[in-house]
C-alpha cells in the first residue's frame, strides 16, 4: 500500500477508532470504517462543489470528526488538504485575517472548508481573498465517492510552517513521503515494543506531530486514538493523563511546555486512582 486512503481502507476492518473526548470526559468513538463511510461521502460532496484532483482545499476545523471527513476526504478524490489554524484569540483578528489570506494565495485554494463557529470571522478573510466554502455540517450528506483516488507520489497534503520567525510558508508531501515518516517513528517504537499500540492526542491536527504522528500513525499501525482539542487540555491538562490511564494508552507526544504544564497544575485529587504504567512512549517534541 502506497497511499493514505489505502491504509484506511485496510484499517476500516481493524475494530479500531478514533475517540474524541470532551472537557466534561465525555467521549465519542468512530470506528475506522465509520470514518472511511464518511470520507468517501465527503469526497462526493467537494466534488460536487466543484473541487477536482490536485485541487488544494483549505481545513479551517477544530479537533473534530469533521476534521477527519475534510481530511480524508480531500485524499480519496486526489484533492489536497491543507490544514490551517482556526482563530483563537478574538483580540488579534485583523493578524489572523491577514495570515489565513496569504496562506489561501499560497496555495491558491479552490475551496474552504469550515464549520458554523468561524464561517462568520472567515467571512472577512473570504471577502479579500474569495474562495467557495463548504460547510463542514454538509460534508457527510452525499452518496459516496467511488472514483479514482491518488497515487504515491501525488500530493497528500500542503503543510505550513509555523511562522515564528518569519512568514508561514507551504510545504508539499506526498503520500509516500508521509508514509514513510510514519514508518520510521513506528519501526523506532517496534524495537522497544511490538505490542498494539493506543494513542492519545491533544496536539493541533494541523501540526505535523498530531497529524502525521498520531492520526496518520493510527490507520497505519492501525491502533485506536484518543484525540483532545488543545483548548481542553490548556483548560484541563488533567484531561490528558485521566485518559492515557483510563484507555491503557501506550504513546502520547507532546512538545515540553506541556509536561511541566502538568507538573504545574494537575493535582493529587484530579490523578487519584490513576495508573499511567501503560505509557510506553512518553515522546517529549
Amino acid at each position: 500500500m502506497s497511499t493514505l486512503p489505502a491504509f484506511l481502507e485496510r484499517s476500516a476492518g481493524s475494530g479500531r477508532a478514533y475517540l474524541f473526548v470532551d472537557g466534561r470526559e465525555r467521549e465519542e468513538p468512530f470506528g475506522f470504517d465509520t470514518v472511511l463511510d464518511r470520507a468517501r461521502r465527503a469526497a462526493t460532496t467537494l466534488r460536487t462543489a466543484g473541487v477536482g484532483r490536485g485541487d488544494r482545499v483549505a481545513l479551517v476545523l477544530p479537533t473534530s470528526i469533521a476534521f477527519l471527513d475534510a481530511l480524508y476526504g480531500c485524499q480519496l478524490m486526489g484533492a489536497v488538504p491543507v490544514p490551517l489554524y482556526p482563530p483563537v484569540r478574538l483580540g488579534r483578528m485583523d493578524e489572523y485575517v491577514d495570515r489565513t489570506v496569504a496562506m489561501l494565495d499560497a496555495v491558491d485554494a479552490a475551496a474552504l472548508v469550515c464549520d458554523k463557529r468561524v464561517r462568520r470571522i472567515l467571512g472577512r478573510v473570504v471577502e479579500r481573498r474569495p474562495t467557495p466554502l463548504v460547510r463542514a455540517e454538509d460534508l457527510t450528506g452525499s452518496e459516496p465517492f467511488t472514483g479514482e483516488g491518488p497515487g504515491a507520489d501525488d500530493l497528500a497534503m500542503v503543510q505550513f510552517s509555523s511562522g515564528t520567525t518569519v512568514a508561514p510558508k507551504p510545504v508539499g508531501l506526498t503520500h509516500r513521503q508521509v508514509l514513510a515518516n510514519v514508518q520510521a517513528i513506528l519501526a523506532r517504537m517496534r524495537t522497544v515494543y511490538d505490542g498494539p499500540q493506543v494513542g492519545a492526542c491533544w496536539l493541533p491536527l494541523y501540526h505535523d506531530m498530531g497529524l502525521i504522528g498520531c492520526v496518520f500513525s493510527a490507520i497505519v499501525a492501525p491502533g485506536d486514538l484518543v484525540l483532545i482539542a488543545p483548548e481542553q487540555f490548556l483548560a484541563k491538562p488533567h484531561l490528558w493523563l485521566r485518559a492515557i490511564h483510563r484507555h491503557r494508552v501506550t504513546v502520547s507526544p507532546a512538545p515540553n511546555f506541556a509536561y511541566a504544564l502538568c507538573a504545574e497544575r494537575v493535582t493529587d485529587a484530579q490523578l487519584d486512582g490513576c495508573d499511567l504504567s501503560s505509557w510506553t512512549f512518553a515522546l517529549n517534541g
